[in-house]
């Protein structure tokens, strides 16, 4: 082989094993630039309270299809709304009367899209033998954690019996504490929740539920709600999540045992506390939520109950303004067919 056909004949060696790199790096490119993108996932954010505990039944048993949903224990009422707002949350789940209090104004994020759990003996107020009735609180020292359920339902009553806070002197303090100092006969008159409700009961002679959500069907609710924003940039992803919520109910319902030992464990209880926890509430699915939601032409009693709870926590200075429920009602999810 001459001089010159050696030369040829390593360029064209050259070419191929240079081609061989680079076409097949190449293709690589291509198919990793043609996968679908992976969907953000769905974040979910709400305090560590057992009615909503069929979102860990639906992700374990997979009923949101493939969207990706995560869900976080958030505590403090501030860091969900600020989650909202950021975009860090897609939904948050809470009561109505804490999605409407200490607003400054009516352009607030937030449309109430599903029913999630109603307390129906949950919370309540606890008083001694000397508190017999509702009228007796006024004066009394009453403790209980601002933003509860049963810090709303005081609200409620004292309103209908024409009192309000400036009639009582109010302690605040989480509902754990609460029911200690009932217990430890510090106070006369304390509102909390289970399991905290029924232990006080038993702690102190004499002591009885002046009030509870059993008493006020409709009013203590825990619903979903999203901004604006993702109800309409991610409509399909919100009807997966409120598909999966009513699959779980359903799985539940013909799967107790194994429903409440994969619930239980998200909430670190024994089936047993999770089972005795539960009984103090009922959980919203399709059928219950088209009853309370109601439709257009025949609204239902969210409507009713969103704006006494307004009107509440204006006359009380616990917001400045309140939005109308058809402003912050949404009806569009649950109306959808899954």
């Amino acid at each position: 082989m001459t001089k010159n056909n050696k030369s040829v004949f390593f360029a064209v060696i050259l070419l191929l094993v240079v081609s061989l790199m680079i076409f097949p790096f190449g293709c690589k490119k291509k198919e990793e630039a043609s996968k679908p993108q992976a969907k953000a996932p769905f974040n979910i954010g709400f305090n560590e309270w057992v009615g909503f505990a069929p979102f860990f039944l639906a992700k374990e048993k997979g009923f949101f299809g493939d969207l990706q949903v995560e869900t976080q224990f958030i505590a403090v009422e501030g860091d969900k709304r600020a989650g909202l707002y950021s975009g860090n949350l897609q939904m948050i789940c809470e009561t109505m009367d804490m999605l409407q209090a200490n607003r400054d104004t009516l352009d607030y994020s937030g449309k109430v899209i599903f029913g999630i759990d109603e307390s129906y003996g949950g919370d309540g107020v606890l008083a001694s033998d000397k508190v017999k009735k509702l009228k007796d609180v006024k004066g009394k020292t009453v403790i209980g954690e601002p933003g509860s359920a049963s810090y709303f339902i005081l609200l409620y009553l004292l309103n209908k019996d024409g009192l309000g806070m400036k009639d009582i002197n109010f302690l605040s303090a989480n509902s754990s504490d609460a029911a200690a100092a009932f217990i430890a006969r510090k106070v006369e008159v304390a509102g909390t929740y289970e399991p905290y409700l029924s232990t006080a009961l038993k702690k102190r002679k004499g002591a009885h539920i002046l009030v509870s959500s059993k008493d006020l069907p409709g009013l203590i609710v825990d619903v979903a709600i999203v901004s604006e924003d993702v109800l309409s940039k991610r409509n399909e992803d919100v009807k997966k999540i409120y598909a999966g919520w009513t699959k779980a109910l359903e799985y539940f319902e013909k799967n107790p045992d194994e429903s409440i030992a994969i619930m239980a464990k998200a909430f670190k209880m024994t089936p047993e506390e999770f089972k005795d926890t539960i009984s103090g509430i009922r959980y919203f699915g399709s059928k219950q939520n088209l009853e309370y939601f109601g439709s257009e032409n025949s609204p239902g009693k969210i409507f009713e109950i969103f704006g006494e709870i307004g009107t509440i926590l204006k006359a009380n200075n616990l917001t400045k303004e309140v939005e109308p429920a058809n402003k912050k009602i949404d009806l569009s999810i649950i109306a959808a067919p899954k």
